[in-house]
């Protein structure tokens, strides 16, 4: 055995150079330092492993050339990890042997750490969700769809969230908005974290600086890149007032806004013109368009106001000719309406990717601030005495009154011009700028009954409006609900009338539904009536005349 022994550890040479920490050690020199003495340990272990490798290389027959070659392709490698920083450090009183386990626990101790924070994000992502649904059932917000952002509680959450400017909240604070209605609270989030988006609110909510605020906020300033904005209306009316409000909104910053006139369209050059958001007619902006002076490649938004209107036979061609137009692929595209049909949504739809659904209320429903009533009157020439009986006891006004169609309206204001009530009329024969002054002299009260057509129903906003009366039966409930919300806008009180004969009861229990939906009160015999399907009801009736035949 002492042979085979001595076999084994024949010709070795003993390298002192290597050994050198040996050597020292035997010769009594002790470091005071506790890092040198933790340096020599691990050099020792280091050289205890480096023998035994040897000793396993020369009892398997290999010579001790390979493996000095092995080693030396061992330190290379040992040297690598070390300047990766794979082999760890000793650390300052530890002598660190274990180094992989100690990896594994601070590992472990890391995911344990990010698992609990994972956590702790959903339980507030989910507390978040709840709060939000209660917030919105408080302001009766209804939402469909997916990631929907959280609500506003107030115009300062703008700053905090989204850097809204200052200048924009000035402006709010001195037209007069405190907080947000329940539309501009759900339908502002949405847009500004760039989700396109189609809402249905009560008329006089506050839906146009829903989506006007938003895009200010995203445009940011003016810039020579064309046309970055577009708002359709469906009646140059609407167009007019929506470019005033977006203007008041816009106060103390230089963005171009501009109203598509007749003019404008037949000569105007956008490649020379500055404009960042322009409001108009679908069918004045197909024209421009068609005449190859209006580029609408870099439109960002597009919004359709009253879109249940502008998605009717006689606009949707239009319309669907400007949305081609903009192809701007990153654009956002927002509906906006009091009443919201279901072919409506689903033809939105088609052009929305992603969007979100927001309800005020109850979907295609009157303001629950307006008191609303029917009046039997039987015939045609029953409705000229209940009215002047109506102004006979008590005219408040300013006064709204409806009729079917532009004859109607020339007519009434013969029978009533002069009477001691001021009326005047409106109607799609008048030029713009006779139309204007009428509509101008109404908000300005030199006017007190102004007799209109459907083509002031839509979007128009006449402050302090204290009754509505549909002198003719609406054609729909979409007209009936568009009608009388020119009053009982923005939380006032409006009173609407509704006056309606024999040729009109088999279509009195669509209106009679409405009214019972916001809140109102109707005879018991109405709501047994059996509910007609229509499209449009337009009767032909009798001239408006006070006159005998002779």
């Amino acid at each position: 055995m002492e042979k085979d022994a001595s076999f084994l550890f024949g010709g070795i040479s003993f390298n002192r150079r290597k050994f050198a920490s040996d050597f020292d050690r035997f010769k009594g020199k002790n470091p005071d330092d506790l890092a040198e003495k933790l340096l020599l340990i691990e050099k020792e272990h280091e050289t205890i492993d480096n023998s035994l490798e040897k000793l396993e290389f020369i009892e398997n027959g290999k010579s001790e050339m390979e493996y000095e070659r092995n080693a030396s392709v061992g330190k290379k490698r040992k040297r690598k990890r070390k300047e990766k920083g794979t082999v760890s450090d000793s650390v300052e009183g530890f002598p660190v042997f274990k180094s992989s386990k100690l990896k594994k626990e601070v590992a472990n101790e890391e995911n344990d750490q990010s698992v609990n924070e994972l956590v702790e994000g959903k339980k507030e992502y989910y507390r978040q969700l709840e709060r939000d649904i209660v917030f919105r059932k408080m302001h009766n917000i209804h939402v469909s769809g997916s990631n929907i952002p959280s609500p506003l509680h107030s115009f300062e959450e703008l700053r905090s969230r989204y850097r809204c400017r200052s200048y924009l909240l000035r402006n709010l604070a001195e037209l007069g908005f405190k907080e947000p209605t329940p539309i501009q609270r759900q339908a502002i989030p949405v847009l500004l974290s760039g989700r396109e988006c189609f809402a249905s609110a009560p008329t006089g909510s506050g839906k146009t600086f829903a989506f006007v605020l938003p895009i200010l906020m995203k445009l940011k300033n003016t810039t020579k890149d064309g046309v970055r904005a577009v708002i359709l209306s469906p009646t140059r009316e609407l167009a007019s007032q929506t470019t005033r409000e977006c203007r008041k909104l816009a106060k103390g910053k230089k963005f171009y806004i501009r109203l598509m006139t007749k003019q404008l369209a037949k000569n105007g050059d956008f490649s020379k013109l500055r404009c960042d958001v322009l409001i108009s007619t679908p069918l004045r902006l197909k024209f421009a368009i068609r005449k190859g002076k209006l580029d609408l490649s870099r439109v960002e938004f597009l919004v359709l106001d009253e879109s249940d209107k502008l998605f009717e036979p006689g606009m949707l061609e239009q319309v669907d000719f400007v949305v081609k137009a903009c192809t701007n692929p990153s654009i956002l595209r927002s509906l906006f309406s009091a009443t919201l049909p279901d072919i409506v949504e689903d033809r939105a739809r088609t052009i929305m990717h992603d969007a979100v659904r927001v309800i005020i209320g109850r979907k295609n429903s009157a303001s629950e601030t307006i008191k609303q009533k029917l009046v039997y009157v039987g015939s045609e020439e029953g409705k000229l005495l209940a009215l002047r009986q109506s102004f006979a006891e008590s005219l408040n006004p300013p006064v709204l009154v409806f009729v079917q169609n532009k004859e109607r309206a020339k007519e009434l204001y013969d029978e009533l011009k002069l009477e001691d009530i001021r009326p005047d009329v409106i109607h799609s024969d008048l030029s713009q700028i006779q139309r204007e002054n009428a509509v101008d002299n109404f908000r300005a009260g030199k006017t007190w009954v102004l007799i209109a057509t459907d083509v002031v129903a839509r979007g128009m906003d006449f402050k302090g409006v204290n009754c509505v009366i549909n002198y003719d039966f609406p054609d729909s409930a979409a007209a009936y609900i568009h009608r009388i919300g020119r009053s009982g806008r923005a939380g006032r009180i409006g009173e609407a009338t509704t006056f309606y004969t024999e040729a009109d009861i088999p279509f009195l229990r669509n209106i009679a539904n409405v009214i019972t939906s916001s809140g109102g009160e109707v005879p018991e015999w109405i709501k047994s009536l059996t509910k007609k399907k229509w499209r449009k009801h337009r009767p032909r009736r009798d001239t408006i005349s006070t006159q005998p035949d002779i």
